[in-house]
Formats: structure tokens, C-alpha cells, sequence
């Protein structure tokens, strides 16, 4: 072969060699997975949710067009709609052609409605929905052993945990599972059945192998409540604790590192006592255990993947920085075993990376664990994300905090353990999202706001509300215009706990809402100290109130207590409507009357509603400096009790519409009054407002007892007044049914009913007053009694009408007299209409026998 063969084989043979190269797939780009379609609406679940009920579940989603390819496992999507939720993509591989995908539901189900998951696979996007059923179980107490309360990694474990109820509401519940977190590998499952009424237990089945050594723990809801039970699981020998964790030890100005996962994915750099983390790994959740003490130290982390931080007995100071500093942006769950402490700096070196508190995650936190963590914040907050921080578990006490004790980008919250924070800033906040608090124990000791969701931008999807359903909660603020809890959207409260809430500065509120607020259950205690201030800033006066409503306010249920003390204070004041439906609502509103000048004032009022006011149900007691019951716009009420024992003016509307119920009205001026505006000196002319009695028992005593510079009409019920005047009509003033008995001094303004009464009735005037110690008594012609009236002050005026009375039929009219037994409708205190007992004539006048007219309804009786 000649030289010019051997060079031209050479070249062949390197163009093969380049060719075969290029085609090689070790060096070209891997092919990512690939669908052309995700089918949500057609996906399986494996259970059915249920409301406040653990739940464990796979949802199987189908897809079209998938190309083959393996995929990786997904992060977490949280739900929305009904929240409380967590889908998780299963690794896998794709058929070529149509298969389907595996996503892991886990959580408890904050109510019923839909769970929406946004989801992804191979390019493609869905909105997965799952329906979750309204629970009709109901517990008020849960609290939880597991048997064994040990086991071994690797190791199949078989126990069971126990779980003993009070309060249960004899209703069935569904099947419930939950999944263990920390150490995975468990699983907890509860059989259906049903309820005690009363006490019982609960028996989870726990079944599985641990994945790992550590603790596994399980957050059981149920009925409304959660409990958590967890299990210590020890390594199965010397190695396997290496094998499984990260252990790093903290001792003074240096710390030692055992790393378990060197060789996959994990590197650690220690520099004295400031551990670096390093995680590439995206296969397994690592546990790191940190113990020991730093005294100028910290432990930071960058990892792809969740992960976990399992605290025992840690304590940490760094000068510089946070104390913990998580630099990624997946969950990582926080074990606290022991007493464990964390205290940055206050002054921080200076880094082009988010360093916002003490503990500092860019992703989100969950807390659990049986232990302590005790946090001080110099430099900012306490505990910071951003993204969402859960507490399930533990007792978490930040000591101080420059600004926010525990601070999250999107949401907050707490299904069980214990929060106590002391900040110089705001207490508990959801930067950009939402505050759910299901159970455990807060404290709260802020500066300004408590606990607060205070987003007000215009991303309309953050809902910052604030739902309370369960826990402890105590919140004490101190600053000017300090909320104890706040929300820019709406407020609910549905707990069988205790909310008691202090607030002291001016122009401070219990509950600040830009939306709805709702009481359904609980015992909420509300203390505001605080004055009106008139505020440069917005050149308005800032006036504090126990609950401030920017929209619809609604009582349903439970104990509120509302006392406000300092001046220009309101008890409740809402913007939109107001329903009360049920519970029992106390409220003090007794401060002086804040001037800034003279036509800027704020007055000490106990519940305004600019919109209308309803009251279908429950108890509303009130006691006022100025207005009791003021609504702009009208008040009806269809049945519960209103008591108003202290007030300047005790109910006051343009419409007011009274139908059933029990009302009691104590006030200086006005007693029960409906006018457009009062005009400086009074006015007789009719300015058309309404005031209209068809039902219910209305006892009313003021200066003026009953007050319309409009129409007053009675069609039913019973009306008791009493005052200088009894009843002050500028409009039509008629008597078409009901008992009507009003009293006051002679020689007053008082006129008589109007003559398109269809009612008869008398307007007695008589030169002489019954005396507070004594009654005026009216009987027919028979002797049956129709009316026996004790006054609250000596009256000679009377208006009186009964479907009692007839025309053409003659009566007699007492003064004095005794009456025994009984009692006084309406359950007014000293004075009223007597009903149940025995009138006796012994010691009365006969001051007058009169026949009443035979064409006119409304008969003026002198004598």
C-alpha cells in the first residue's frame, strides 16, 4: 500500500471516528420529558377529603403524547381554594404515547369546597381539583399517645396511636390517613366510624419501614383539631446514623462535621464555627442534626432539594449574621428536640444575599418537635421566610426582635405547639399572603401589629385574611394605630378557645379588618386603653375601637367582650352591614369625648354600622358615653335581646324596623330616635325617616323616651317609654295594633296618637302624677284588668292603647293601688308593665270612668 493509501485511510478513518462521536449520547443534550396533553378533569383519587380530617391520597393524572422519557420527582403545590394542601409529582417514566402520572395529596383540608392544584408534566399545565366534603364530625379537645414510641431504620414498624377526644359531637366520620414527616416511610390510618357524644378515643393504625433514622412524626386532625404523636426511630448500627445524616457539632469558636452524603451531591465548609452547606442532592429529603453550642458561629445552607434541620440542644450566636441561614428556596422541616437557642448580630456584614432575621429561610419552614427553640433577633426579625412558615409542633419563643418576632412572605400557619413572641415591631405577620391558626398557644407581646396579613397591593391573587379556627390566643400591643390582629381582607373567628386581646396606644384595635368580619364560636376578649388622636398624616382623627370593620361584620356565635376606655373610643364600628345572629356581645365603650376642634370630633360610641344593622338572634348589651346602637342607613330587628343600660342616644337610624326580640334602651337624650340629621335646636318638621314596631317587647326611657322626626307606627309588640317625653312623633304617629303604654311628667309637649289609628286608644293627661313607688291601673266595666304600669318617674302623661280596648265601652282608670306577684314584661329592672300577678284597688283612686268614642279610635281622657 502506497503512502498517499495509508493517508487517505487515515483521514477516512478520523471522519468516522468524529462522525460516531457526534452521534455518542453520553455528549449530547438529554431529552427532557414531554406531553402534548394533561387531563385534570379526568384524574382518579385513591380518597375521598374530608374537612379538618388528615388526609394521605394519590391522584392519578392521565396525559397524551408522552414521549418515553424518565422523569424527576416534583416540589410541593400548595392547594388553593380549600387550603391545607400539598401535591407532590412522583418520579416516574412516561409511556410513549398515553399513561398517566402520580401525584401525592397530603395535609388536613382547611374546610370544605375544592382543593386546586396547579401542576405540571412535561411541558404541559392543569388545575387539578379535588372536592372535599364538609366534616360532620366535631371535637373540642385531642391529644395523642403512639405504642411503640420507638423503632429502628429500616425495620418494619407496626404500633398504634391512640387519640383521646372530648367534646365530640356524635358524628360519623371517613376514613383518615396520614403520612410520617422528618422520617418518612409511615403511614397512620383510622378506620371510619363514628363519634361519642362527649369523651372517646381514636385508634390510628401505623404501619411501615422507616427510611431513615430520626423522629417521624404525624400531625392527626380530626373534627376540627390536630394532634401530634411522633416516634423516635434509632439506626439500625454505628454506621447507619452516618450513612443517614449530617451530623455537625458545635463546640465554642469551631464545630466538626460527620457527612453521610460526601460522595452524593453534599459538601460542607467549616470556617471556625460557620458551617456552609452545599446540597446538589435531589433524590433524598437530608436530615442535618445539629447540637452544641457556637458562641460566634452559624449554620448556612444552599440545597436543591427539601430537606431537613433537626435541632438537639443547638445553641448559636453569630455577631455577623443570621444564626441560621437558608439559602434555598425548598421546604425545609425543623425538628426541635430539647432546649435549643439562636442570636444574630446587630449589625450584619455586608452580602448581596437576603439575610432578614436570626433564623432566615428564602424557602418555606416547618416547625414540629417536641422541644424548645428560643430565638433573639438584634438586627431585624426573629424568624423569617420567604415563602410560608408552619408550625404543626414545639414551642417556639422569640425573647426580642428588633422588628417582626416571625415574618413570612406568603402565609402563616399553626396547628398546634406553642408561639410566644415579644417584638419591637409586629408580632406575627403574612407579608404577602394569609394567617390560619388552628390550634396551640399564641402570645404575643408587639409594639405594633399582634398577628397580621397586611398585603394591600393589587395582585388579585393574595387573599390576606386571618382565620381562626382553634388555639390559645393572647396578643398584648402597645404602639399608636398597634392592631392586635389586622388583616387587609377579611377576619373569621370559629374556636372553642380564648382570644384575649390588649391594646393600649392611640388610635389602636383589637381587630382591624379591610374586609368581612365574622364571629362564629370562640370567647374573644377585647381591651382598648387607648385615645383618638387627630393624625397629620392622613388629616383625619384616628379613633380606636375593640373591632373595626371596612366591610360586612357578622356575629353568628360566641362570647365577644368588647371594653374601650380611652376617649373618642368605639366599641364596634363597621363600614358595611352588620348581622347579629347569635352569641352573647358585650360592649363598654365609656371614654370622654375626643375635640380636636370644633368641628372635628369623636365621640364614645358602642356599636356603628354605616351600613344597615340586623339582628336576627343572640344578645347585644351595650353601655356608651355617646350613641348605644347607631346605624347610617337603617336597623331592623327580628328577634334576640338588646339591652343598651348606659348612652346618650341608645338606639339611632334613619329606618328603624322592630319585629320581635327583647329591647331594652336606657339613655340622657334620646331614647330610641330615627332622623335624616338633627338640626341645631330641634325640629318639628317631618324629615320622612321610619320608625315601625310590629313585634318583639320594646321598653325605652330617656329624655325623650321615643324620638321620630319622621313617622313612628305600632302594628304590633309591645312599647313601654318613659321619659320627659314619652313619645315625640314629628311625622303621622299611629296605632294600628300592639299595646302601647308610654309615660311622662304633666304639662309636656307629648300629642296624642293620630286619628288614622285603627287601633283605639288613650291619650290621658292628668293635672296629677303617679308616683315612682306607686301604678296606674286600667280595668273594663267588668273589672278585668287591662293595665297596671308602674313609672320610672312621676308621670301625669299617658298614651295607652290595648286590642283590648273598644270603642263605646267604658273603663275606670286607678291611681295607686298594689299589685303581687309577677314580674315586669320585658324583664325591666323597677319599673314597667306589670304581667302575672294580682292587682288590688285597696288604698287607689278612681280618677276617672270613661266611655270611650263610638266613631273616633283615639280618645283624650283630662282630668
Amino acid at each position: 500500500m502506497t503512502k498517499r493509501s495509508f493517508a487517505a485511510l487515515g483521514l477516512l478513518l478520523a471522519f468516522m471516528l468524529i462522525f460516531h462521536a457526534c452521534k455518542d449520547p453520553e455528549i449530547t443534550a438529554a431529552t427532557p420529558a414531554a406531553v402534548t396533553a394533561l387531563n385534570c378533569s379526568s384524574a382518579a383519587f385513591s380518597a375521598a377529603a374530608t374537612s379538618g380530617t388528615s388526609y394521605t391520597a394519590t391522584a392519578s393524572v392521565p396525559y397524551t403524547g408522552g414521549n418515553g422519557v424518565i422523569y424527576t420527582a416534583g416540589s410541593a403545590v400548595a392547594s388553593s381554594g380549600v387550603t391545607g394542601l400539598t401535591a407532590t409529582l412522583s418520579a416516574g417514566t412516561l409511556k410513549n404515547g398515553s399513561g398517566s402520572a402520580e401525584f401525592v395529596i397530603t395535609g388536613t383540608p382547611a374546610s370544605a369546597g375544592t382543593a386546586n392544584f396547579s401542576i405540571d408534566l412535561g411541558g404541559q399545565t392543569c388545575t387539578l381539583a379535588l372536592p372535599v366534603t364538609a366534616s360532620k364530625a366535631s371535637i373540642a379537645t385531642l391529644t395523642g399517645t403512639v405504642t411503640p414510641a420507638t423503632g429502628t431504620n429500616g425495620v418494619a414498624y407496626s404500633g398504634i396511636a391512640t387519640l383521646t377526644y372530648t367534646g365530640g359531637n356524635g358524628g360519623t366520620y371517613d376514613v383518615s390517613t396520614a403520612s410520617s414527616t422528618g422520617v418518612e416511610g409511615l403511614t397512620a390510618t383510622l378506620v371510619a366510624g363514628t363519634l361519642a357524644n362527649g369523651s372517646g378515643s381514636l385508634a390510628y393504625t401505623i404501619a411501615g419501614t422507616p427510611t431513615s433514622a430520626g423522629t417521624a412524626v404525624f400531625n392527626l386532625s380530626l373534627g376540627g383539631q390536630t394532634c401530634t404523636v411522633s416516634i423516635v426511630i434509632s439506626a439500625s448500627g454505628a454506621a447507619s446514623s452516618a450513612k443517614d445524616t449530617v451530623v455537625i457539632t458545635y463546640s465554642g469558636t469551631s464545630a466538626t462535621v460527620s457527612n453521610a452524603f460526601q460522595n452524593d451531591g453534599v459538601s460542607v465548609a467549616v470556617s471556625g464555627a460557620d458551617v456552609t452547606v452545599t446540597s446538589t442532592n435531589t433524590t433524598k429529603e437530608i436530615v442535618y442534626l445539629l447540637s452544641g453550642t457556637a458562641t460566634k458561629g452559624g449554620f448556612k445552607i444552599y440545597s436543591e432539594y427539601k430537606f431537613n434541620i433537626t435541632m438537639k440542644g443547638v445553641s448559636l450566636t453569630n455577631s455577623t449574621g443570621p444564626a441560621i441561614n437558608i439559602q434555598s428556596g425548598k421546604k425545609a422541616t425543623i425538628h426541635v428536640l430539647g432546649t435549643n437557642t439562636l442570636v444574630d448580630g446587630a449589625t450584619y456584614a455586608t452580602s448581596k444575599e437576603d439575610q432578614k432575621g436570626t433564623f432566615f429561610s428564602e424557602g418555606q419552614l416547618s416547625f414540629m418537635g417536641s422541644g424548645t427553640l428560643n430565638v433573639t433577633g438584634l438586627n431585624k426579625h426573629a424568624i423569617v421566610a420567604d415563602d410560608y412558615i408552619y408550625v404543626s409542633q414545639a414551642n417556639i419563643i422569640v425573647k426580642s426582635a428588633a422588628k417582626d418576632g416571625i415574618h413570612a412572605n406568603d402565609y402563616f400557619q399553626m396547628d398546634n405547639g406553642t408561639v410566644t413572641v415579644t417584638s419591637s415591631g409586629d408580632g406575627i405577620v403574612a407579608e404577602e399572603g394569609y394567617v390560619a391558626l388552628n390550634g396551640g398557644t399564641i402570645t404575643v407581646n408587639s409594639a405594633d401589629d399582634g398577628i397580621t396579613a397586611p398585603y394591600d397591593g393589587t395582585d388579585a391573587t393574595i387573599t390576606p385574611y386571618v382565620l381562626i379556627k382553634g388555639g390559645k390566643i393572647t396578643v398584648t400591643t402597645t404602639g399608636d394605630k398597634g392592631n392586635a390582629i389586622k388583616s387587609e381582607s377579611y377576619t373569621s373567628i370559629s374556636t372553642g378557645d380564648v382570644i384575649t386581646l390588649t391594646v393600649s396606644g392611640k388610635g389602636s384595635k383589637g381587630i382591624k379588618t379591610g374586609g368581612d368580619f365574622t364571629l362564629t364560636a370562640g370567647t374573644v376578649k377585647i381591651t382598648t386603653s387607648g385615645a383618638a388622636f387627630y393624625d397629620t398624616a392622613d388629616s383625619d382623627i384616628a379613633a380606636p375601637a375593640g373591632i373595626n370593620c371596612d366591610k360586612n361584620l357578622a356575629i353568628k356565635g360566641g362570647n365577644l367582650t368588647i371594653s374601650s376606655t380611652g376617649s373618642g373610643a368605639k366599641g364596634i364600628s363597621a363600614d358595611g352591614t352588620s348581622t347579629v345572629s347569635g352569641g352573647t356581645t358585650n360592649i363598654s365603650a365609656t371614654g370622654a369625648k375626643f375635640t380636636y376642634n370644633s368641628t372635628t370630633t369623636s365621640d364614645a360610641k358602642g356599636f356603628k354600622s354605616d351600613g344597615a344593622f340586623i339582628m336576627n338572634n343572640g344578645e347585644l348589651n351595650i353601655a356608651a358615653t355617646d350613641d348605644g346602637l347607631k346605624s347610617e342607613t337603617s336597623i331592623t330587628v327580628n328577634d334576640g335581646t338588646i339591652n343598651v343600660t348606659k348612652s346618650y342616644e341608645a338606639m339611632e337610624s334613619i329606618s328603624i324596623k322592630i319585629a320581635g326580640g327583647i329591647i331594652n334602651l336606657t339613655a340622657t337624650n334620646d331614647g330610641l330616635n330615627t332622623s335624616y340629621g338633627t338640626v341645631s335646636g330641634g325640629t318639628e318638621s317631618n324629615d320622612n325617616s321610619q320608625l315601625t314596631v310590629s313585634g318583639g317587647i320594646v321598653i325605652v326611657t330617656g329624655s325623650d323616651a321615643i324620638d321620630s322626626n319622621g313617622n313612628f307606627t305600632i302594628s304590633g309588640g309591645t312599647v313601654i317609654s318613659n321619659g320627659n317625653e314619652d313619645v315625640d312623633v314629628n311625622g303621622n304617629f299611629l296605632v294600628n295594633g300592639g299595646i302601647l303604654i308610654g309615660a311622662e311628667p304633666s304639662n309636656n309637649m307629648s300629642k296624642a296618637m293620630g286619628t288614622a289609628s285603627a287601633q283605639v286608644g288613650m291619650f290621658i293627661k292628668s293635672s296629677t302624677s303617679v308616683a315612682t313607688t306607686s301604678v296606674i291601673h286600667i280595668e273594663d266595666a267588668s273589672g278585668k284588668d287591662l293595665l297596671t304600669f308602674k313609672p320610672k318617674t312621676a308621670s301625669g302623661y299617658f298614651h295607652y292603647s290595648n286590642p283590648s280596648l273598644a270603642k263605646g265601652a267604658q273603663y275606670k282608670i286607678y291611681f295607686g293601688g298594689s299589685y303581687t306577684g309577677g314580674s315586669f314584661v320585658g324583664n325591666s329592672s323597677g319599673w314597667g308593665l306589670y304581667t302575672g300577678g294580682t292587682y288590688s284597688a285597696t288604698g287607689a283612686t278612681l280618677k276617672s270612668s270613661p266611655t270611650t268614642s263610638t266613631t273616633s279610635t283615639v280618645n283624650t281622657i283630662t282630668f
